[in-house]
Formats: structure tokens, sequence, C-alpha cells
């Protein structure tokens, strides 16, 4: 996510050129989002040839809930093999169709998902228009919450607008409105990727509008 002024910044502090760069072009999400790592390497110390290595096996997230993941990665950064899951049991992914409305059905949701982890935590993960109405619903429903912060999540259940959750580890994620996140954010597919890759127990994704063709595959 950085931009071509902090990649030269970087460089300008990297005294024999030599740098490692650890990173994943799905996740790049920001203003600055870059296609792929040449983007990235035109800004970097170039006295001597790159060498890159592939990581390509996951450890922290359920294969069933990969594959879903993997579907939208191969939409968000087409370049990129999806890493091959090392943990082959887990819950399969639940998305859950709100018909008539989406908070009542969301609600039921979380409240299962609290149940399932018993001390683990839950995001209740949402596009950045939602994050209100969310947090009103559970304000009526009686369900404590609290609200992402810098230092990550403080409550057992958190509302986090998806462009903050980047980076977060949870044991049970709810997605809301995937097609809504696609929409809003200035790399949609990619945050939506983000979004279902946080989770390390459970993954459920709850919609009212129509769900996004890549999740429907």
């Amino acid at each position: 996510d950085l931009s071509p002024m902090e990649l030269r910044m970087l460089t300008r502090r990297s005294l024999n050129g030599s740098m490692t760069v650890v990173g994943d072009i799905a996740q790049s999400t920001g203003a600055w989002a870059h296609n792929s790592w040449d983007e990235i390497l035109e800004h970097l110390p170039d006295r001597r040839p790159p060498r890159m290595a592939e990581l390509t096996v996951g450890y922290r997230i359920p294969a069933p809930m990969m594959s879903l993941a993997a579907r939208v990665l191969t939409h968000a950064a087409p370049g990129l093999r999806p890493p091959r899951s090392v943990r082959q049991d887990g819950q399969p992914p639940l998305i859950v169709r709100a018909t008539d409305g989406l908070t009542d059905r969301l609600i039921e949701v979380i409240r299962r998902e609290l149940d399932a982890v018993e001390a683990g935590n839950v995001a209740v993960i949402c596009p950045a228009s939602l994050v209100e109405p969310v947090a009103s619903a559970l304000d009526a429903a009686g369900i404590e919450y609290g609200r992402a912060t810098r230092r990550g999540l403080d409550a057992q259940l958190t509302v986090v607008p998806v462009g903050l959750v980047k980076g977060l580890e949870v044991d049970a994620a709810v997605v809301v409105e995937p097609g809504r996140i696609i929409s809003e954010e200035a790399q949609g597919m990619r945050a939506l990727y983000v979004a279902l890759t946080r989770a390390t127990r459970r993954l459920s994704v709850v919609h009212a509008e129509p769900l996004p063709a890549v999740l429907q595959e």
C-alpha cells in the first residue's frame, strides 16, 4: 500500500542496497495499491538482482474456508496462486441469505457464533456504510460489542469496518453484505478477500443484497 514516494524513502534508508520485503499483493487495498511486485521493485534498491520466494502453504486458515477465499483471490489478484492450507479439517463457511431484512438474520448469526466460539472472539466485518446500522441493531438486541481501534480488538464481539480489518485475526468472522464491500472499496475484490481470511475457526457471510457471482460459483 505504500506510495512511490514512501517506497523511495525506504530505499534511501538501505545503505547497502539490501532489503527483505514481505507482503501480500492480494491484500494491497489502499489508494496506492500495487498490482505486482515489479511495480514495487521499480522504487526499491537495484544494486543487486531481486530474488523472490513465494509462500505457498498456509497454516492459519482451515481448507474449507480457504477454498472460498481462493475463488475471490483469482479475481482480486489473478497472477497469484492460492496458498495450500495445512489444516484440512474445519467448519465450511456458511452463506446466509437474509430474506426478511438484514438485521434480524444477522443478529441470529452473531448469537450463534458467540455460542460456538465460547471464550473466543468474533468480528462482524461490515462495509463502511453499514457500521452504524449494525451497531444500532446490536444495541437494540442488547448484545455487548466493541469497536475496532488502533490497538485491535478489545471486546469478545467487535464491529469492524472492512477498511480496518487487515492484519486482524479472530476465531470467527461474520462478513456482512459482500456485494457492498466490493462496490464501496477502492479495491473491492481485494477488500473482500481480506475480510474472508481473518478467521481461524469459523466464517459466515450474511447478505440481503445480491450475492457476488464469485461467491456463487
